[in-house]
């Protein structure tokens, strides 16, 4: 059972009151996992929707701070923000007072088309937070869009040939980005594919990106990359690669796009994941906790013609956009780039004591509160989120055998302690379904 009591405290970075949500259901116990109005909701999910895909067995009903409550009123200690999309977590005093002034329809526009405040603010406080160079931005609805449009900016008629991206990589599922998602084969199969070319993301890179060009003849149109792997298995780069991708792509003037998808807007304890590498990429994309989609470049990269991009809905939701230039201010204001790095620490710090004690809890690593570590392999890993998710604490795969922990900004120590307790009991509770210890691999990517 989760201990909900430990909520009850108010020394977290936004002082959030939690007391009333949970005075009613202190006692619920979450081993019953989904409920039966959770369970019926996902059976008719099921069966009508044609792209369904739930790793977690609840239906989410309302929460506060770093926990959720689902429609039958088990409570979770959510440590995946919903895939990097709750950064403040639920419910924050900041972001209500935003909801506060849409009351009105509507509320969604064609943004790219009747130009709205809250488009143009968004905007300029995107690219404040942002090198200078990149003193551009593109709005649109989603990851793969941002991630379409950084491709599109990249590409010059005259010398469009091939793409390079890596292996492991998630870059989205509309058909550009899914020809440079190269995470799970079941995101592309049957499915047509643009002109790229993977290498590998470890120390031989920037060698193999030189042999792909040799071989090719010409230069590619842009390389691709997340700065850390994040579907693929929450894969850090060995050091110096991205600065070797980074000469050759100059060398060749060949623009070097960066995914900050899901490592960006502040995860690692820095704005975008690449100012930890001192590495400045020509095109970046944004989403998930910036609440909209967002292609950042140069001016002087997006096409001059009107309407050579555009996107009816692109940056047309009003409550969207000011949730994201709130969401910015709050990071700034609470200093909460601090607390991911000083909670990220923290978190590694508690993983790596599990793995002290538990042999099968492998490369327990981080940046800020981009947290992950390893179990034998995929059955073990599914099994252990399953086993947690029916204790209270939520969190995801990633890649093949890795689960990934990634709470909101505002996490605190005694919250982080719980999560730590929860896997630590789980992975007792499972460990004679596990195998011997001496027969899997260590972590390689």
């Amino acid at each position: 059972m989760l201990r909900v009591e430990t909520i009850l405290r108010e020394d977290s970075p936004t002082v959030i009151n939690v007391h009333f949500f949970f005075s009613y259901i202190m006692e619920i116990d979450v081993d019953k996992v989904p409920g039966p109005k959770s369970k019926k909701l996902l059976e008719k999910n099921k069966r009508i929707n044609g792209g369904w895909s739930l790793p977690v067995p609840t239906v989410y009903s309302e929460g506060e701070g770093c926990y959720f409550k689902d429609v039958d009123g088990n409570v979770f200690l959510d440590f995946s923000s919903q895939i990097a999309t709750k950064p403040l977590g639920y419910s924050h005093p900041a972001l209500n007072k935003v909801l506060e002034k849409y009351d009105e329809a509507p509320v969604k526009l064609a943004g790219q088309d009747f130009l709205t405040e809250e488009h143009v603010d968004l905007i300029e406080e995107l690219i404040d937070v942002s090198p200078p160079r990149l003193n551009s931005a593109f709005l649109v609805n989603s990851g793969a869009e941002a991630v379409e449009n950084a491709l599109k900016v990249s590409m010059d008629s005259e010398t469009v040939s091939y793409g390079v991206s890596f292996n492991n990589a998630f870059h989205g599922r509309t058909l550009g980005a899914l020809s440079f998602t190269n995470s799970k084969p079941v995101q592309k199969k049957g499915f047509w594919s643009f002109p790229a070319r993977n290498i590998p993301f470890d120390k031989s890179a920037p060698e193999v990106l030189k042999k792909v060009i040799e071989k090719e003849g010409k230069e590619p149109c842009f390389v691709i990359a997340e700065v850390i792997q994040g579907e693929g298995g929450y894969n850090f780069p060995p050091e110096g690669i991205l600065k070797g991708i980074r000469k050759i792509t100059r060398e060749k003037d060949t623009p070097l796009i960066f995914d900050e998808i899901q490592c960006g807007m502040g995860r690692t304890g820095e704005w975008w994941g690449f100012q930890n590498y001192d590495v400045e990429p020509d095109v970046f994309s944004s989403a998930k906790a910036l609440q909209v989609g967002a292609t950042v470049a140069p001016k002087e990269s997006f096409p001059e013609d009107p309407g050579a991009l555009s996107s009816t809905w692109g940056g047309g939701s009003l409550v969207d956009m000011a949730l994201g230039k709130e969401i910015i201010k709050t990071i700034r204001e609470e200093n909460l780039l601090s607390n991911c790095k000083k909670m990220g620490e923290y978190l590694v710090k508690r993983l790596e004591e599990l793995s002290e004690k538990h042999s099968h809890l492998l490369d327990p690593r981080g940046l800020g509160l981009m947290c992950a570590f390893d179990l034998p392999d995929k059955e073990v890993r599914d099994h252990l989120a399953n086993h947690l998710v029916r204790k209270g604490v939520i969190v995801l795969g990633a890649g093949q055998r890795t689960i990934r922990i990634i709470p909101p900004y505002i996490v605190s120590k005694e919250e982080i302690d719980e999560a730590i307790r929860v896997i630590d009991e789980s992975l007792d509770a499972i460990r004679e379904e596990l195998p011997p210890a001496d027969s899997y691999a260590e972590h390689t990517i």
